[in-house]
């Protein structure tokens, strides 16, 4: 494996440990703010959700050992990754718990970022086509 695509797989891994950690911070304080409404509660629970679930998905990218062939479908898919997290769930929870709204309508993008990267992921796996 080249250097650079090594670099991403390294850092893709501690994009994953930090955010899983962050998702577990983020559920305990948005536990405790008082007044939070329900709806609120829903779109930060299923911001944390999607955290862990791609977090954990980037921590088996970030380690998956494919053919070479298929090494920049892995890259891909672990950028989509990360993307879908930045612009998704941290844009759901800067909305919900800071009333950060700048950047809320990039969040259906996280979402189709995230199926990006499931695709590019399935793609990879497929069996290369020889003559």
């Amino acid at each position: 494996m080249s250097s650079m695509p090594q670099f991403m797989m390294r850092a893709a891994f501690v994009f994953a440990c930090f955010t899983a950690g962050a998702s577990v911070l983020i559920a305990a304080y948005s536990a405790h703010v008082p007044g939070l409404e329900e709806s609120s509660v829903r779109s930060v629970n299923s911001a944390i959700q999607m955290m862990q679930f791609h977090a954990l998905a980037l921590l088996v990218v970030s380690r998956m050992n494919q053919a070479a062939k298929a090494k920049w479908l892995l890259i891909a898919g672990l950028l989509f990754f990360v993307l879908g997290i930045a612009l998704f769930s941290f844009n759901i929870v800067l909305h919900q718990l800071a009333s950060v709204s700048t950047f809320r309508p990039l969040i259906p993008f996280g979402g189709m970022a995230f199926v990006l990267g499931w695709v590019a992921l399935g793609i990879s796996a497929m069996p290369s086509r020889q003559p």
